[in-house]
């Protein structure tokens, strides 16, 4: 069971762009689109604790660290939101499912932690598979570097929360607790991007209000409660190899619903990446199986 729970959460994640791309074909700031998904997803939550009875309480401490997590899970989202304007939303979330391959880096880099072979193979594949999507083996293609830049600092700012839940060390909060002031003070700096900015747009049509509320009960809310008991029920490595069903939803989503192109080299492209992410997180662990077989 926990094994489907994971993979639905995985591809509840990946409808993102079904959501996302008819606002902003409307005309919808990608700055505003975060508040709205933030602060409905915010509102959605609130009846879960209450009816867990959870403790909603922090102390400065909590919600001093709360804010910086909060931040880069802000960043991240308006990152991918904002590539959408320039990438297929299969591509731009291929790009940023890199952020588990990020972390080890960031890991081997700054914490000193021991370089693996897995870990060398994978950024090259991942290389590949980044300049395969971006069409850079394609004559003729123009490589559209905003886009794949902005992909990719969604995937860094992504790695750096990651790094961040682990730094912060909120044990005394539940999953949930933690998602719903992430999602809360997240609204707070979509607000204050979109003002800052000068992008802050009103919902247009009750039609995008219900894609917005969509947004946010599918991709924020539901996708995260199944995370929470997935990762009870198998584990957070399972889980995170598990989490490749979200850019082959977002591709699916672009590909059928979109018409976004789709040919051998993304095929490759999306491939290698989501293979390389899959090795950094399971390869250590079965080579050093495979050591204690021999």
């Amino acid at each position: 069971m926990g094994f489907v729970l994971a993979l639905l959460s995985s591809a509840l994640f990946g409808l993102i762009p079904l959501f996302t791309l008819p606002m902003l074909h409307h005309g919808m700031t990608a700055e505003s689109i975060l508040f709205y998904r933030f602060l409905f997803s915010s509102l959605m939550l609130a009846p879960v604790l209450i009816v867990r009875r959870e403790r909603v309480a922090v102390t400065f401490s909590e919600l001093f660290r709360l804010t910086g997590m909060s931040l880069f899970y802000s960043l991240a989202a308006l990152f991918l939101f904002q590539s959408y304007n320039y990438l297929a939303s299969g591509v731009a979330s291929t790009i940023q499912f890199l952020y588990p391959l990020l972390v080890v880096i960031i890991m081997v880099l700054v914490f000193h932690e021991k370089l693996q072979w897995s870990t060398v193979v994978a950024c090259l594949l991942a290389l590949l598979g980044v300049a395969l999507l971006s069409g850079a083996f394609q004559p003729g293609q123009e490589l559209n570097v905003l886009g794949v830049s902005l992909a990719f600092a969604s995937a860094l700012t992504c790695g750096l929360y990651i790094i961040l839940i682990h730094v912060a060390r909120l044990t005394n909060m539940s999953g949930i607790v933690v998602t719903f002031y992430l999602l809360l003070v997240g609204t707070v700096y979509a607000l204050v991007f979109a003002v800052a900015l000068g992008r802050f747009c009103w919902l247009p049509s009750w039609r995008d209000a219900g894609l917005a509320a969509m947004l946010a009960l599918v991709t924020a809310v539901m996708s995260n409660l199944l995370l929470v008991w997935a990762i009870r029920m198998v584990g957070s490595t399972r889980v995170a190899v598990l989490g490749a069903m979200e850019p082959l939803t977002a591709m699916l989503v672009g590909v059928l619903v979109f018409s976004e192109p789709f040919d051998l080299p993304v095929a490759a492209g999306v491939g290698l990446i989501v293979f390389a992410v899959t090795l950094v997180m399971v390869g250590p662990r079965l080579f050093q199986r495979c050591r204690t077989d021999s």
